[in-house]
């Protein structure tokens, strides 16, 4: 293990948490330290790793490299709980979408090159991506705005 790089020494520890079949896992940043290749080989693992009887909770900052295995999310704030939904509420309830322009009924947006990438409410169950870095820095920005549509 000595001579091995961080990374392959993630990739032993994940193995080995993995392995033990325990029905509650805790992973703190698991991709951090891990090349592109081996973060996608994390992914194909992790997905055939969930079970209904398995709970693995997954704290990250690199949540792009997790997108496709959520189902609920936790978003934290200092020592309070910003947000709690699975991600099938949060997209029931927003929609995640670029726009040229913004309107009154845009709940947070932030600037990109072609326009604004914009979280709104989801009036007319449309479906969209979601996109959890901006829905973050919504949270945390809107605070107001998020409470009464999740309480």
């Amino acid at each position: 293990l000595i001579d091995m790089s961080y990374g392959q020494k993630k990739k032993i520890i994940i193995a080995f948490g993995l392995a033990t079949q325990a029905k509650l896992i805790i992973m703190d940043e698991p991709t951090n330290g891990l090349d592109i290749p081996s973060k996608a080989q994390f992914r194909k693992i992790m997905a055939s790793a969930l079970t209904d009887d398995c709970c693995i909770i997954i704290s990250t900052h690199q949540v792009r490299d997790l997108d496709n295995l959520i189902d609920t999310v936790i978003m934290l704030d200092e020592n309070d709980i910003a947000l709690k939904a699975s991600v099938e509420e949060i997209t029931e309830k927003l929609t995640f979408k670029k726009v040229k322009e913004i309107d009154a009924s845009i709940i947070y947006a932030e600037q990109s090159l072609s326009g604004y990438n914009a979280v709104l409410p989801n009036y007319h169950q449309e479906e969209s991506k979601l996109d959890i870095e901006l829905l973050f820095n919504a949270i945390l920005t809107e605070k107001t705005k998020f409470k009464p549509l999740f309480d």
